[in-house]
């Protein structure tokens, strides 16, 4: 009997700590929660990206890139204003693999100037949005890029659903 329950005991405390939500940094003023310890990821171009699977149809990202390496100051990033965006959403439609873009707005999130994206994947092959909807945020703090994102495989999914992983973004000044 005592075997028994040791072991149920050590299966609810290791699920408890896999399920535990977890602050990570994604730029020396960012910050987000996930719903569990993401996966980080480092591109050779200075992209660093963490993102978390809560199951087969959920799961948040959260990226940060330094753009000065292209050449881009705060003051450029400034001036560009919302033309910038339209730059940003004219190459990320390459990278989605027939994706659309359901909805995009220039809107305030966190005090930050940012590009509010809905993102419907249904028609993508692309893997990580195929068959899936997903909305995010994209918003600069200097000369970084950062972007927030929630996917859901549920076709009647909303923004809302992603809002507690949106409000959890915290921002230093």
């Amino acid at each position: 009997m005592k075997k028994i329950f040791s072991l149920i005991l050590a299966v609810s405390i290791s699920m408890a700590a896999f399920a535990q939500s977890t602050t990570q940094s994604i730029s020396e003023k960012v910050k987000v929660v996930f719903p569990g310890k993401p996966e980080e990821i480092k591109a050779p171009n200075g992209l660093t990206m963490y993102s978390f699977q809560k199951d087969s149809s959920v799961s948040f990202k959260a990226m940060s890139l330094d753009v000065s390496a292209m050449g881009l100051t705060a003051e450029m990033i400034t001036s560009y204003g919302d033309a910038l965006w339209d730059q940003i959403k004219g190459g990320m439609g390459a990278q989605m693999g027939g994706a659309t873009v359901d909805k995009d707005a220039i809107e305030q999130f966190k005090g930050k100037n940012s590009l509010y994206i809905e993102i419907n994947g249904t028609n993508s092959i692309a893997p990580e949005i195929k068959g899936k909807k997903a909305y995010g945020y994209l918003f600069f703090i200097g000369t970084v890029l950062h972007q927030v994102l929630y996917f859901s495989g549920d076709p009647k999914s909303k923004k809302e659903d992603g809002a507690t992983f949106f409000d959890s973004v915290t921002i230093a000044n």
